[in-house]
């Protein structure tokens, strides 16, 4: 087994155990909509991680073409409940807007993830160094790159906004790890075309710590703290 594959998997692996305790953390979650939002998107995520798997080993054209639409789930997988999880955190945002409005604020970017995961435009190509990969063509790298630069920056305001506001610890680490986990993931598509051989492919590594920060988010209760607070 390529050394590459290998280390592939064992991303993998952790990535599924790190959804299945946000599946279940998610599950004690008071707000319903916000409960079924994200079950839905860390079931669809998971997948991603088998179709990873499959592109690494497999030979066969027809299954990787049945598998494409997985490829990509973690575009709305992680986004949409990293985004809840910051609203879920901050008083601030609970108290003035509701979780349904706060969603609405976030269609341009649910629209765009689910036309590339339905239209599918991409191509599969070999791998660096092992498999198959699947990559957009056209303009929808750039076009994606935007989009998640803007919502990266999104994520950061909101939270930078939430570690202003409150001095409470419980508040502020979870924030901050959100924060820690987008640039991560940032910092991640940036190397995406710097040359050289990568031994996996780019954001499966970083999406764990990704989704290790929602479940961090989601592991405690609300504070409620009425109001913009500096109380600890």
């Amino acid at each position: 087994m390529n050394i590459g594959y290998g280390i592939l998997i064992i991303i993998c692996l952790i990535a599924l155990y790190v959804l299945i305790l946000d599946l279940k953390i998610v599950s004690y979650n008071p707000y319903t909509l916000l409960k079924v939002v994200c079950w839905i998107l860390f079931s669809f995520s998971a997948l991603r991680y088998l179709t990873l798997i499959v592109y690494g080993s497999s030979t066969n054209y027809n299954q990787m073409m049945a598998l494409r639409r997985f490829y990509l789930a973690s575009s709305i997988g992680l986004t949409i409940p990293t985004a809840s999880a910051v609203w879920y955190v901050t008083p601030l945002y609970r108290e003035r807007i509701k979780y349904p409005y706060y969603l609405m604020a976030l269609i341009p970017w649910i629209l765009f993830y689910i036309y590339i995961i339905v239209k599918q435009p991409t191509q599969i190509v070999s791998g660096e160094s092992f498999g198959y990969r699947l990559e957009l063509i056209g303009q929808f790298p750039n076009y994606l790159g935007k989009f998640q630069g803007a919502f990266v920056g999104g994520i950061i305001t909101l939270s930078m906004i939430g570690i202003i506001k409150y001095r409470n610890l419980q508040i502020r680490a979870q924030l901050i790890i959100i924060i820690m986990a987008q640039l991560i993931l940032a910092l991640d598509g940036l190397t995406i075309n710097w040359e050289g051989i990568r031994s996996i492919p780019p954001f499966t590594l970083s999406e764990v710590f990704g989704f290790g920060a929602i479940y961090y988010a989601f592991r405690f209760p609300v504070k409620e703290i009425r109001g913009i607070s500096s109380r600890s």
